[in-house]
C-alpha cells in the first residue's frame, strides 16, 4: 500500500455545513434546507434552482457571471413558488452565510498541517478564495486551494483530481480525498486516490487512521 502524504478536503458538506444536496434533500439543518422550510418550499427546491442547470454549470468552470446564475435561479424558483416569495428567497440566497464550521473539522485541519500535505479541491462561483481568506479565514490552513472556477476543470472530471495532486507535488496513490457526493468519491478512486464519502468527522476521523494517517 502506497504511504499517504496528502489529505485533500471538499469544501461545502465537508469543511462548512452543505447546502444540502440530491442526496439529503430533505435535510431541513442545511443552509438550503432551513431557507425552505422557513418559505414553505419543498425539499430540493432550492438544491435544484441553483445547482441542477446549465448556467451553473458554466460558472462552476469559469464560464457566465452570477448575475446570469442569479437570473437563471429566479426564473427555476418562479415555476414553484409566487413572484413575491422568488424574490425573497433570492435575497435570502445572496445573504452572507454565517461562519459556522462542521464539528471538528477545524480542529482536524489544524492538527494534519505539518504530518501531511493539506489540499481543498471545490466546486465553486469565482470568488471561494477570496471567502476562504476574509469571511471563513481558513485560507491558510492549506497547502494549495483549487476552485474549479478558477482552474476551469470540475468534479468529477478526473482531470481535477490529477492537477490537485500534482500541485501538492504527490502521486495521485499518495492522496487521501473526502467529499459529501457518492460521485466525487468514485471519480477520486478511479485516478487511483483513498477516497471517504463524508458523514460526519468520526467517521472520517477513523477512515484516516485506518489509512496510516496520523490524525490523532
Amino acid at each position: 500500500m502506497t504511504q499517504l502524504e496528502a489529505v485533500i478536503f471538499d469544501f461545502g458538506g465537508v469543511i462548512v455545513p452543505g447546502a444540502g444536496n440530491t442526496e439529503a434533500l430533505a435535510d431541513t439543518t442545511t443552509p438550503l434546507g432551513r431557507i425552505e422550510q422557513e418559505f414553505g418550499l419543498e425539499p430540493g427546491t432550492l438544491w435544484r434552482a441553483q445547482y441542477m442547470n446549465e448556467t451553473w454549470e458554466r460558472l462552476r468552470v469559469g464560464d457566465g457571471t452570477h448575475e446570469l446564475w442569479h437570473a437563471a435561479v429566479h426564473e427555476a424558483l418562479l415555476e414553484q413558488t409566487d413572484a413575491a416569495t422568488a424574490r425573497a428567497v433570492l435575497q435570502r440566497l445572496g445573504e452572507p452565510r454565517p461562519v459556522e464550521f462542521n464539528d471538528g473539522m477545524i480542529e482536524l485541519l489544524q492538527r494534519l498541517r505539518g504530518r501531511v500535505k493539506v489540499g481543498l479541491l471545490s466546486n465553486a462561483a469565482p470568488g471561494l478564495e477570496e471567502n476562504l481568506r476574509d469571511h471563513y479565514r481558513i485560507y491558510d490552513l492549506f497547502d494549495d486551494v483549487i476552485n474549479s472556477a478558477t482552474v476551469r476543470l470540475a468534479k468529477p472530471d478526473p482531470r481535477i483530481y490529477t492537477l490537485a495532486a500534482d500541485r501538492l507535488n504527490v502521486a495521485p496513490a499518495a492522496c487521501f480525498f473526502t467529499d459529501d457526493l457518492a460521485h466525487n468519491i468514485d471519480a477520486a478512486r478511479a485516478v487511483g486516490m483513498t477516497a471517504h464519502q463524508f458523514d460526519g468527522y468520526p467517521r472520517l476521523h477513523e477512515a484516516l487512521i485506518a489509512a496510516g494517517i496520523d490524525a490523532a
